[in-house]
């Protein structure tokens, strides 16, 4: 019997954020199919009120829909945190922390440490936030109470990685004297093999006066190891961990703005290019004394709480969020995604073909564009007699501007067959304890792998609910920048299939594909590339970089590597979503679109038929229209003919019900752990003399499942 609860339990912990969302949505049968059958995907709410819940005694029988509501429920309550899963609340959203410890030491004591002269690395996620939301505050309360679009470059912030990405483990380094400090040679003397870029790393002693004014910081504030680049070979957890941090916090630039996310729209600033620690600014200054807290005279502990999520709720009291410009709305996402209630909406995006003609011929015209506009301020600078505000105002580039009008330039200079790699990885080296190869990180934020045993309060399979719960989050995020910002994609590949089976995501994934239009993918560089999202603060308080490839403007295949178009990136841990853009190309297509292509010509047709630079291949009829619809209760964007792109890229995959260790189980449409669906079933009913019978045993026994056996 207590295998049966213990079974029960995991179903419904995995069970409740989809099901409890979905029981809400879809009021019957009837509506389900036509989603499957994939004619209409909306939105409908049930209210609470209107989801009767009978509270009977254990051993009396219930209607099959009525006893899953009430266990719904009791997950809901969820009494002594039985299903802590369930339980999304926050649970250390504040921090209060002694205000003299973060500021300069008294006059008297020059000697005495605080964490503004101490040379090792401060990291407080809570601190940071909470101080940028207040100067957001002020600023926009100060120079943009609109929330205006136009008045963006006048809210400026600080910034350095140190401040919001765990660089502390460099501080072990840091605080050796510079003749003990490690050097490049220690960083790879673990590796697999020698590194085919010798330059990808220098000794800080090797430094000249030079480089270390151009990295801003003191050699006592560095490491001996300055990673310029990735060495790309493989190498243990630390290793590579201390390459990425080393490189973050020397080489990397700034992003150009910061997004807050909020239910209702978002709030900007744009971020300065020099390396700023935000206690070495006058930010943290400047929040004492809103709160009328002087420290001049104190002495001993000055508490201040640092509370993010207040810090947001004040914000959004003071200044409106800013939302979807009609001028960036493009393909009309506002009407699709807005008013979910209303069932009368039909909820699918139609895509005009021309979104996916992205060519040489559109990035030869933005570089004559932006060339216009510059040789016009060039010429207004230059010579006094033509000197004109106006046209100076009328021309400028925007910082994003200026990085684009760089990026076609620089992917204009390299035929695909000599592009550089842009995209690098935290490739590991494996053994018992780490069963990851690091192919899923981005190097740079690697913070240690998500299948990797740290110490002995780890097991493989809580790492696999943090892993899932990560990549949820990337998603969610993703998803709600996209419709903040209106830009169109829609899930692929194996999220697809995901979808496909049970509208969450597979438990065994270990990472998102999303596809977009070529053009879409061009205005996603030119408006936000550089750009750190921040989590809606009432959700969490993660990150995300979104980072687009130099070289999306190529859009045949490259001679190697740089088939991913641009990343999101969580750079708490380097996970991240891959992007790739459908479009026009020059390369011959499989034969299997041979017969469109000729029905098409017959007809005297254009011939819509795209590809992105991992070789996918879709006409434009298997995308569009979109249909709005939801994975793991993330609302998305899925394309068309669903089934014939599935059956041709997983041929098996829409029909086994088995993979690496998980079975599909219909009566509760989710994937298990064997492990978990074997406390359902004696061993006699299962066990075989070969694995491929005892697999065949455990699938008819999942066929036959009865709603007595799982609940």
């Amino acid at each position: 019997m207590a295998d049966f609860r213990q079974f029960r339990n995991i179903f419904f912990v995995v069970l409740f954020f989809n099901l409890c969302y979905f029981l809400k949505i879809y009021r019957n049968n009837k509506i389900q199919n036509e989603i499957l059958n994939f004619r209409h995907s909306y939105y409908n709410y049930y209210n609470d009120d209107q989801i009767s819940i009978g509270y009977l005694k254990e051993e009396d029988s219930l209607p099959e829909e009525q006893e899953l509501l009430q266990l719904l429920h009791k997950v809901k309550r969820n009494e002594n945190n039985t299903y802590w899963l369930a339980n999304t609340t926050m649970e250390y959203p504040s921090i209060m922390l002694n205000a003299l410890d973060f500021l300069p030491p008294p006059e008297n004591e020059p000697q005495y440490i605080t964490w503004y002269n101490n040379p090792k690395l401060y990291y407080e996620p809570r601190l940071t936030l909470a101080v940028y939301l207040d100067e957001l505050k002020h600023q926009l309360k100060l120079h943009n109470p609109d929330n205006s679009k136009t008045k963006d470059h006048m809210i400026k912030l600080p910034f350095s990685w140190s401040d919001w990405v765990d660089l502390t483990m460099l501080n072990s380094e840091i605080m050796k004297p510079i003749g003990l400090k490690n050097n490049c040679e220690w960083l790879q003397k673990e590796a697999n093999k020698r590194t085919r870029f010798p330059d990808f790393c220098k000794d800080l002693v090797d430094l000249s006066d030079e480089e270390i004014d151009e990295i801003g910081l003191s050699k006592d504030q560095l490491p001996g190891f300055i990673v310029k680049s990735s060495p790309m070979n493989k190498a243990p957890h630390m290793e590579v961990m201390l390459q990425g941090k080393s490189y973050l916090y020397t080489q990397q630039e700034n992003p150009l703005t910061l997004v807050f996310l909020t239910s209702n729209g978002t709030y900007e600033a744009q971020l300065t290019e020099k390396r700023e620690k935000l206690l070495q600014t006058d930010l943290f200054h400047r929040f004492l004394k809103r709160r009328k807290i002087d420290c001049k005279q104190a002495h001993g502990v000055v508490p201040v709480e640092f509370n993010p999520q207040s810090e947001f709720r004040k914000l959004l009291r003071a200044i409106p969020p800013r939302p979807l410009d009609p001028k960036d709305d493009l393909h009309g996402i506002s009407k699709i995604v807005s008013n979910k209630g209303d069932r009368n909406i039909l909820r699918q995006l139609n895509l005009d073909p021309s979104t996916f003609h992205y060519t040489q011929q559109n990035v030869e015209q933005q570089i004559a564009s932006y060339e216009t506009r510059l040789s016009k301020i060039e010429k207004v600078i230059t010579d006094e007699l033509n000197y004109d505000l106006n046209v100076l105002e009328t021309n400028r580039l925007t910082r994003h501007e200026l990085n684009h009008y760089r990026g076609l330039k620089y992917a204009n200079s390299f035929s695909v067959d000599v592009e550089p790699t842009y995209y690098k990885l935290a490739t590991l080296k494996k053994n018992q304890y780490n069963l990851d190869s690091g192919w899923h990180y981005e190097w740079r934020f690697f913070n240690g792998a998500m299948r990797y045993l740290k110490d002995e309060t780890w097991s493989y399979e809580q790492m696999e609910v943090r892993e899932q719960i990560i990549l949820d989050r990337l998603l969610r995020n993703w998803f709600k920048f996209a419709e903040a910002k209106g830009i169109v994609s829609w899930i692929a590949h194996g999220p697809l299939l995901s979808w496909y089976w049970d509208g969450l995501m597979f438990p065994f994934d270990i990472d998102i594909d999303l596809q977009m239009p070529s053009s879409e993918l061009n205005r996603l560089a030119a408006n936000y590339n550089m750009t750190l999202v921040i989590e809606d603060l009432n959700e969490g308080y993660g990150k995300y970089l979104i980072d687009c490839s130099t070289f999306i403007h190529h859009r045949n295949v490259a001679g190697r590597d740089n088939h991913i178009d641009a990343r999101f990136i969580d750079v708490d841990t380097g996970t991240y979503i891959d992007i790739t853009g459908m479009g026009l190309n020059d390369e011959k297509p499989p034969p299997q679109y041979d017969n469109y292509i000729n029905e098409k010509t017959e007809a005297n047709e254009s011939v819509e038929l795209y590809m992105d630079r991992r070789k996918h291949w879709l006409n434009y009829e298997k995308i569009n229209p979109l249909r709005y619809s939801m994975l793991g209760g993330v609302p998305v964007f899925v394309p068309n003919d669903i089934m014939s792109m599935l059956n041709h890229e997983y041929p098996r995959g829409t029909k086994s019900h088995y993979y690496d260790g998980y079975y599909y189980v219909p009566l509760l449409r989710l994937w298990l752990q064997e492990s978990k669906i074997l406390t359902a079933f004696k061993p006699e009913q299962y066990e075989a003399v070969t694995d491929e019978a005892r697999q065949e045993n455990i699938l008819e026994l999942i066929k036959n499942l009865r709603h007595e056996d799982a609940f």
